[in-house]
């Protein structure tokens, strides 16, 4: 199972609260974006790779969060905050499923 920081999911929260603020949508637009651009570099050097073990589950996995943050986006973009609140919150339900939390053990 993939690892995941428990930033990394703050951090989309804090996007899902900021979405609310109709000062900040440029600055949740730009973020939305930059995740989806993560996402994107992560297909593409999975794709780089030859396709063996898990690896191309992990394409189809990270395809379905860039499609989430995708759909969030446009509904931000369309001004419908409720929907792309909603959709983040899908996108941290679907992080939490598919990644296992990293606990620091200092």
């Amino acid at each position: 199972m993939m690892m995941l920081s428990e930033e990394a999911i703050e951090d989309v929260l804090a996007i899902k609260e900021e979405i609310a603020d109709s000062e900040k949508k440029e600055e949740c637009l730009n973020e939305i974006e930059k995740l989806i651009e993560m996402k994107q570099a992560h297909i593409w050097r999975a794709d780089c790779g030859t396709c063996c073990g898990n690896i191309c589950g992990l394409v189809s996995q990270i395809e379905s969060e860039s499609k989430i943050l995708q759909d969030a986006l446009d509904a931000l973009k369309e001004d419908n905050t409720s929907k792309a609140s909603a959709l983040l919150e899908d996108y941290v339900t679907f992080l939490k499923k598919n990644y296992e939390i990293e606990r620091p053990t200092y």
